[in-house]
Parts: C-alpha cells; structure tokens; sequence
C-alpha cells in the first residue's frame, strides 16, 4: 500500500489553515504543519507567502530539483502549480495529489539514474585496484582513438609485475593483492591526466598515451615503469617489485583494427622485455 502524501503546509492564516487541512485530510494526505516540520521527506509545499518569511527549514535545491514540489496560493512565486486566492477544496486536493505523484515519479528517475551510473561503474572498474578494467579499456580505445584528430600521436603500453608468481606463492595471494593495489597507485600517479590507465587483469596493466611520438616513448614509458615499482622491505617482509613493459605508437584516428594490432604489437614487445632479463621496457617493431 503506497504511503499517503506528504503536505507541508506553510501559512499563518488560522483559518486557511483549518481549512487547508480539512480538505487534505479528506484526499487521505499526511498534512504537516510547519513547526518543526522534517522537510526530507516532504511531497508537496503548500505556500501563501515568500519562502523567506516562512516558518519553515527548505532545502531550495531540492525544490529547483524537482524532488519537492510547490503550490503557491495567492503569491507570485516560481511554483510548479498556481491557485488563486478564492481557490476551492478540490482544487487544492487535486493540485497536491498530481504534484505529489509527479514529484514520486522524479525521484524514482532520480533514484533510477544513479543507480545505473554505480552498476556502470562497477561494471568498467576493478573491484581490486578500484582502476578501469579490461571492458573500459576496449570503450576508451574506441572512443579516444576513433575520434582522434588526424596524424594525432598515441603510444599504447603493456606493462605487468616481474616474478609476481614467486610472491603468491611465497607470501600469499593478501600479500599479492597488496602489491598490486600500491603499482595501481604509482601507476595513476604518473600517467598523466591526459592519458588512460587500466588493470587488464592478473598483474598486467595497460596505459594509453595521447601526444606520445616514438621519439619520445621509450624514455616516458621506462619512467612510469620505474616509478610504479619498488624497492624491497626487509623489515616489512618485502621483496622489490620490479616491472616490465613494451610499447607500440600508433596514430589517430584509429580504428578497432588497428588499435588492436598495437596492442598485439606492445604485447609482443612485453614478452621480448620479460625474456631478455625482465625490468626493462622494449618498442614493438614496427
């Protein structure tokens, strides 16, 4: 059974008081008064005078939201609906009653609203790092990439943890986990904000650059390399951690196929890295 609407009224005439009540009471609305009145949960806003002179407490932004609605009787005040002075009981019965369904309605939109923009960020994030996961890294290539503007330079880099096996193994996947959750850190701290970082998955991590020629992609892949790792911890029970990276530059705009054979390219690259000794960054070849 739905809850009976939640009428405000705010008005100092005794008597329009009395009868506002009356014939809200009728239409089975909770009337409040406006001593003291809780206004989060309020409907509807019944009103003959401005806002300031109200005895009331008003989050104004909820009513420019539309989360509140207002009938102004008599005033010239920005309302969602208008009664005259010689309104009638069942026009101020009706006006409150559609009002409070429409206000309900827009909370529900409201409500409805963030709760797709959590479910799409759970669904492009990783509950590890709290970093892009693979479905928003895929989104961001099309969407960065596909709309570049022409001859625009990209440097797209794989990069993942060297060993990391050896710490689940000898320290546990918590420990692990830890390890992972610090390089995402340095990792978002030295990508810039123009570029876009995201998990992968496992212990590979992926960083797409904007304005990255090759001539200068070795030298700012190794950094954010060299940066994400660190140095061992005895006293904490810590081995260094050092990475591995390869890199591919491409330019825009850029399709889906090609995006994807950078990437292939960078890949191939990382296993060069990791095969050659591990810590160290590699190009692709061209």
């Amino acid at each position: 059974m739905r809850n009976p609407a939640r009428i405000l009224l705010a008005t100092r005439d005794e008597g329009r008081q009395r009868a506002w009540t009356e014939a809200l009471r009728t239409a089975r609305c909770q009337v409040v008064t406006t001593n003291g009145a809780p206004a989060e949960d309020i409907d509807v806003l019944v009103i003959d005078q401005p806002l300031t002179d109200a005895n009331i407490a008003i989050d104004e932004e909820r009513l420019s939201r539309g989360q509140m609605g207002m009938v102004a009787v008599g005033v010239g005040l920005p309302a969602d609906v208008s009664l005259p002075e010689d309104h009638s009981s069942r026009e101020l019965r009706l006006a409150c009653l559609l009002l409070a369904e429409i206000v309900r309605l827009r909370r529900q939109r409201e409500a409805s609203r963030r709760q797709e923009k959590v479910l799409t960020h759970l669904a492009l994030s990783d509950p590890l790092t709290g970093l892009p996961n693979r479905r928003a890294w895929e989104q961001q290539l099309n969407d960065r990439l596909g709309g570049a503007a022409e001859g625009s330079a990209w440097c797209m880099a794989l990069l993942d943890v060297d060993l990391f096996h050896e710490i689940n193994d000898r320290q546990g996947h918590l420990e692990g986990d830890s390890c992972l959750r610090r390089i995402a850190d340095r990792l978002a701290g030295g990508v810039r904000r123009a570029g876009f970082l995201a998990r992968l998955g496992g212990d590979e991590f992926a960083v797409l650059l904007e304005g990255i020629a090759a001539d200068r992609a070795a030298a700012v892949v190794d950094l954010i390399r060299i940066q994400a790792g660190e140095d061992g911890d005895a006293a904490a029970n810590r081995s260094p951690l050092k990475l591995s990276a390869g890199w591919a530059v491409l330019t825009g705009p850029a399709n889906k196929a090609a995006a994807q054979d950078a990437l292939e390219r960078a890949d191939a690259a990382l296993r060069e890295a990791k095969q050659s000794g591990r810590n160290r960054t590699r190009p692709a070849n061209s």
